[in-house]
């Protein structure tokens, strides 16, 4: 039995209101502490979303 590795991403809205999207993959516990961070550096809109591999997270439109 093999293990799928979920693989995440975080996209959000810079607090001048540009939006952006990670360009780094994450585990789910370092895709919460970087949501976390970005919430605290005044970002808005920060969603964790699950990616495949070689895919980058869609921007927020």
């Amino acid at each position: 039995m093999t293990t799928a590795r979920r693989r995440y991403g975080l996209t959000w809205t810079d607090p001048d209101g540009a939006a952006q999207a990670s360009a780094g993959i994450f585990d789910k516990s370092a895709a919460i502490r970087r949501q976390r961070a970005l919430k605290a550096a005044g970002c808005t809109r920060v969603k964790v979303v699950k990616v495949h591999q070689g895919e980058l997270p869609q921007l927020i439109t």
